[in-house]
Formats: structure tokens, C-alpha cells, sequence
């Protein structure tokens, strides 16, 4: 409304008038095309029944002498029911005896069973049997266009709602005008005296008063605050140069102290720039590691699809149609009676079984191909809010984002033979950075994959385990039976750089602490030494989400 504070106050009580006649009217008509609307779809459905009915009554003849063309004719008679989309008569085997316009793929067309309606999308389905001498001999189906009707009785009463209201607001238009002189004209005359004091800076002019109501009143207000002022503005004057005398002299303090903060900004300056420096280099190395992890997985799954293609049984497809194409003269004779061709059919059974394992099997790894490609995109995006200081939070489920994250690892992990156990607990949901969560998590599974891999034991378990110990926090335990961590190392495990793997940077843990720190958690680890596993405890806070108004 802020157009309002700059519009002529005559225009603003046409604008009123206007407006209140306008919703007045908009408001009774509103009523009654609800009133319509709200009765429209009960007439439609009392129509089509009737039709329906019409139809089934018109169609038994021809269906029981079997004369489609009668029966078609009078389908294609509903071409004048612009409401009707399509329509068929079924005999009672269900197959289709006659029909107008084209089959929705949605509707299925089975046996006659009895009267009905349905929606489907926007379309009305009205289904009647077709009786002769009390025995159902068939169906009728008529597809009506529900959606359009209804919006050609919605565009009809939106024109005529325009009319009235154009015509109607026009007329008040004229009326306001002349009525709002009433009001407007003692207020303007008021205005323009302010305004000419305002020029002249003349305190000693004073406004006519033209009434007694409202606005007299205010013209009374108005020339008392002005012998106020007039008083007021010679003492004005004298505190005026009195502060330009100490405008100098702080302005002169002023310019001290500026020189100060220009060189206070630009040691802050080169200071800021040393600092981002820093972030983007540890945010690149989060990312490459990050990533790798997710590529790793992709790399399985890209490996298994090739594979999967190679050993496709799409040449043995290929040969059978040769044998076809080459019996095509004898095809009866050649799947029934020679040796080879007998087995066709059996063989075409497999075939397809092993073709629709191979799709499954493709549809599988592709859905995990993007899903780890759409974590990649996460991660990136991730680290940029995190390289620009910005956080989202959002209410998300531990188990699902876990799960995730063991579906990343899912391919590698079968491929080294690594047993994953799930262990989790119902818990509450939890306010945090989704992402630093997931980055946490890919990375500790990926350490407990690795930790396995290099042990000699028969069977390499991580145990991944989801839990509450109390009502503030949810608890997210990896733990391996892999190679262990000797006890001077646990001190330093967290510590930027350091790794005990050869391909290792030492980057993975480091960033995974800062992540659950920045959270408000905690990242711990426990060992019994070399040999006997680790055990890897992130603690994420249970924050209450707080509710709008709360302060």
C-alpha cells in the first residue's frame, strides 16, 4: 500500500468508493457462482447417468442381433454431446462391440459387472449394462470431459462477472468524482497553505478555517502549532551557530580518526584475504577426498554394467531370429515338428528371464550410479556453503541418511568381501547440516572398509550402529575387526595430515571432526590396539525445533 502515501487524497476517496462498491458486488457474485459450482458437478453426474441410461436402452437391439453398425451409429450421435470424449459398447465376454472416440489407457474394459461412476484424471467414466428381457448382454461406457465442462461453465460466469463489474465500476467511478469534492476540497485548501509555509518559511501566516467538523478542528491544531513554532525557530537560530562552531571542530576530530580506520581497513583487509586463503586450500582437499570416496563406488558400478553388457544374451536373440527369418515358409511346421524348432518356445521363455534379470540388474547399479553422482554434486555444494561460512539446517532422518551413505560403499564393500551389519535404533530426528552429516559418515565407512581389507581374517564385518543413550542426543557407531589403532596413534588420529595408510593425505578424519564440532557434536575413536578393530562414535545434538512466534 505504499503507492497510497503518494496519491492525491481525492483520488485515494474515489479509490475507497471505488473499491468498497467494487467488493460489495464481487462478493454477492462470488455467492451465487459458487452456488453454481457447487451444484455443477451433481447435475454433470445426474446427465451422464442419464445418457448412460439413454444409450444402454437404444443399444440393446443391436447387441443382441449382433448389427455393430447400428450400434456405432449410435455412438457417433453423442458427437453432438460436446461433453463426450469417447464411448463403447462391450458385449459380455468383454470384448468391445462398438465404439466413439479413443480408449483412455487408464480405463480398463473387463466383463460387465454392473452400474457406475468413476474419475479418472479429468475425465467422468460412466458405466451402464445393457439389459434384454432382465439379462445384462453388455456394457456402455461413456467418457465425458468433466474438467472442460467445468471450465466452460467457469469462463461463462467470468465473463459475465467482468461485465457487471466493469459497467458497475464505472458508474461509481462517476458518482466519487463528483461526491468526494465534499471532503477533498477543505483538506486541499489546508494543504496548500502547509505547502506555501513550507516555501516561505513564513511561521507568521496562519490557514482558513472553512468548518466546523473534523477539519476545522484541524486548521485550529494547525495554526497553534505554528505560533509554536515561530517562537521556537528565533531560539532555533541561536543554537545554530553555536553548532556549526562545533561542527568544525569535530570534523576536524573526524578526519583523525578516519585516516585511523583506513589503515585499521586494510590490515583487516590483507588479514581477511590470508584467512580465505586458508579455507579454500582445506575446502579443495575436502572435496578431492570426499569425491574420491563416491567415485570409488562409481567405478564398481560402472565395472559391473560393463560387464552385465558384455555377457548380455542379445547375440543369442539375434541368432534365433536368423533361424526364424530362415524357416519363415515353414514356421508352423518348423516349431512343431522339427527337433530345433520345438525348443523355441522353451528357449524364448528363458531368454526373456534372463533378459528381464539383466535389466533388473542394470536399472539397479544405474540407480546407484546416480544417486552417487548426485552425492558428488552435494559434497561440492556442501563445501562451497561451507568455504562462504553459510549453513543449512533442516529436520532429517538419521537411519535414512546412514543408509545412504552405506548404499554408497554397497557395491565395494561386496566386492571385498566386507559382512555390513545394521543395527538401528528408532530415534527422533535431528536439526542439522544434512551434508556435513552424510560427508561424516561416507568417510568413517570408508575408513572401516579399508581397515578390513588389510586384515588377514576370514570374515571382515563393520558393524554400523544407530542409537539414543538420552533424550539430547543420537548416536551414529562404526565399528570394524580390522587392523586396529595402536594407542599413541589415537592421540594424534583426528590431527590434519595424519594418516597411517601409504596412499592416505590424513585429510578425511581431520574434516570429519571439524564437520561434527561445527554441528554442535562429537567425533571419538577407541581401540584395543593393533589387530583388535576400532570403534568410531559420532554424538549429533537433538535440537528442538523451534516453533514460529517462539522466541
Amino acid at each position: 500500500m505504499s503507492f497510497l502515501r503518494r496519491t492525491p487524497i481525492r483520488q485515494k476517496i474515489t479509490l475507497v468508493i471505488l473499491l468498497t462498491s467494487t467488493v460489495v458486488l464481487l462478493i454477492g457474485t462470488i455467492a451465487l457462482f459458487g452456488f453454481q459450482l457447487g451444484t455443477f458437478k451433481r447435475y454433470f453426474e445426474r446427465d451422464a447417468a442419464a445418457l448412460a441410461e439413454i444409450v444402454a436402452a437404444q443399444s440393446d437391439a443391436s447387441l443382441s442381433f449382433g448389427i455393430a453398425e447400428d450400434a456405432t451409429k449410435i455412438l457417433q450421435s453423442l458427437e453432438r454431446k460436446s461433453e463426450v470424449y469417447s464411448a463403447w459398447i462391450v458385449r459380455k465376454n468383454g470384448e468391445v462391440f462398438a465404439s466413439y472416440g479413443v480408449v483412455l489407457e487408464e480405463l480398463s474394459l473387463d466383463a460387465p459387472g454392473g452400474a457406475g461412476q468413476q474419475y479418472i484424471g479429468s475425465y467422468l467414466v460412466e458405466v451402464r449394462p445393457v439389459r434384454s428381457n432382465s439379462e445384462i448382454i453388455g456394457t456402455v461406457v461413456l467418457v465425458l470431459q468433466y474438467v472442460e465442462a467445468f471450465e466452460r461453465l467457469v469462463r461463462g460466469y467470468l465473463g459475465v462477472l467482468t461485465t457487471v463489474l466493469v459497467g458497475s465500476i464505472l458508474l461509481a467511478l462517476v458518482l466519487s468524482s463528483r461526491l468526494q469534492r465534499v471532503i477533498s476540497d477543505p483538506i486541499l485548501k489546508l494543504a496548500e497553505t502547509a505547502r506555501g509555509i513550507a516555501d516561505r518559511k513564513d511561521y507568521s501566516a496562519r490557514a482558513v478555517k472553512v468548518g466546523e467538523d473534523e477539519v476545522g478542528l484541524f486548521t485550529d491544531a494547525f495554526n497553534e502549532m505554528l505560533a509554536q513554532i515561530q517562537s521556537k525557530d528565533a531560539a532555533l537560530q541561536k543554537t545554530r551557530l553555536e553548532l556549526e562552531e562545533r561542527v568544525v571542530a569535530l570534523q576536524h576530530e573526524m578526519l583523525e580518526r578516519s585516516r585511523a580506520e583506513d589503515r585499521l581497513e586494510i590490515v583487516h583487509r590483507e588479514l581477511l584475504e590470508a584467512s580465505r586463503l586458508s579455507g579454500m586450500a582445506e575446502v579443495a582437499t575436502g572435496v578431492l577426498h570426499n569425491v574420491g570416496n563416491v567415485l570409488n563406488s562409481v567405478n564398481v558400478s560402472t565395472t559391473l554394467l560393463r560387464d552385465s553388457v558384455r555377457r548380455s544374451e542379445g547375440d543369442s536373440l539375434k541368432k534365433l531370429a536368423v533361424l526364424l527369418k530362415k524357416n519363415e515358409h515353414r514356421l508352423g511346421d518348423f516349431l512343431s515338428t522339427d527337433p530345433k524348432g520345438s525348443l523355441v518356445p522353451h528357449y524364448l521363455a528363458t531368454l526373456a528371464e534372463q533378459l528381464a534379470e539383466e535389466r533388473a540388474s542394470m536399472l539397479r547399479e544405474l540407480e546407484s550410479l546416480v544417486r552417487n553422482v548426485e552425492h558428488i554434486k552435494d559434497i561440492v555444494s556442501m563445501q562451497q556453503n561451507y568455504a562462504h561460512m553459510v549453513s543449512v539446517e533442516e529436520e532429517i532422518s538419521i537411519q535414512e541418511v546412514v543408509q545412504d551413505a552405506l548404499e554408497i560403499h554397497s557395491a565395494a564393500m561386496v566386492r571385498h568381501g566386507v559382512t555390513v551389519r545394521r543395527e538401528f535404533e528408532e530415534v527422533p530426528p535431528v536439526r542439522v547440516d544434512k551434508h556435513k552429516i552424510i560427508q561424516i559418515v561416507v568417510n568413517l565407512i570408508h575408513n572401516a572398509k579399508y581397515a578390513v581389507q588389510e586384515t588377514e581374517l576370514p570374515e571382515k564385518i563393520v558393524v554400523v550402529r544407530i542409537e539414543a543413550p538420552n533424550s539430547g542426543i543420537v548416536r551414529v557407531i562404526v565399528q570394524d575387526n580390522g587392523i586396529g589403532i595402536p594407542a599413541e596413534n589415537l592421540t594424534r588420529i583426528f590431527s590434519h595430515g595424519f594418516t597411517t595408510r601409504k596412499k592416505g593425505h590424513g585429510f578425511g578424519l581431520h574434516s570429519s571432526a571439524l564437520a561434527a564440532r561445527e554441528i554442535g557434536g562429537e567425533l571419538t575413536v577407541r581401540s584395543d590396539g593393533p589387530g583388535k578393530g576400532a570403534v568410531f562414535t559420532l554424538d549429533i545434538p537433538v535440537r528442538k525445533v523451534r516453533a514460529r512466534g517462539e522466541k
